[in-house]
């Protein structure tokens, strides 16, 4: 029987890091500093999800206070969501692992939200003014002085609906629940196979934390 050992992977990647890189490994210190990792998940964060983090970051992809917000409101310190409900993976392979979006600002998942906005919301600004003419009978054209306003009722508005509904789409924080606590795997865009993502915790989620053998098909 194969023995569950978990393994400090995170540990031992940043010690030789810190050998081979010394520039690199400060950076990914303070990263870790500043976005406060360590004070709100120490322990429950793979290797796999800080080297996504960080590199992310440093290539100016990613903020990552929109993903910390969505770690905090699943370990309980904010009291709501900005994106959708976290959602369990159903079908292998990362069934039995969750996932939860976080809102990066990138202009595919800004994209993206204004179509989902567009289809839920329509466009209320434009419809107004149309019962209204119908209402007063008279003829009336859109002018160029309308146009700022519809765009802004799709686009700003929208995106403020569908943030105050909590269904904001976004990129996908990967995690696992073991006996009631959250431990984080890694960061996953939409475009990714899914089999991409278990190679990427196979590669070393599953060593770190050993329970996701008991977990993942």
């Amino acid at each position: 029987m194969e023995a569950n050992i978990q393994i400090d992977l995170k540990d031992m990647m940043l010690n030789k890091l810190k050998e081979d890189d010394p520039e690199t490994y400060s950076k990914i210190i303070l990263f870790q500093k500043i976005a406060k990792i360590d004070e709100i998940i120490k322990n429950r964060y793979s290797i796999s999800f800080l080297l996504d983090a960080f590199f992310a970051f440093e290539k100016g992809s990613l903020n990552i206070d929109t993903v910390m917000y969505e770690i905090k409101f699943l370990e309980g310190l904010e009291q709501t969501s900005r994106t959708k409900k976290a959602t369990q993976f159903r079908r292998p392979p990362l069934k039995g692992l969750w996932h939860k979006h976080y809102f990066d600002g990138s202009i595919s998942v800004l994209a993206q939200n204004v179509k989902n906005a567009l289809d839920s919301y329509d466009m209320p600004y434009f419809e107004n003014m149309v019962n209204e003419v119908k209402a007063s009978g008279e003829e009336r054209f859109v002018t160029p002085e309308d146009v700022p306003h519809i765009v802004n009722d799709v686009v700003t508005l929208n995106l403020q609906r569908r943030r105050n509904d909590q269904k904001t789409t976004g990129e996908w924080l990967v995690y696992a629940i073991h006996e009631n606590v959250n431990y984080f795997l890694c960061l996953a865009k939409h475009s990714e196979e899914d089999a991409q993502i278990r190679s990427k915790i196979d590669s070393s989620c599953i060593y770190e934390f050993s329970f996701l053998k008991s977990i993942l098909p």
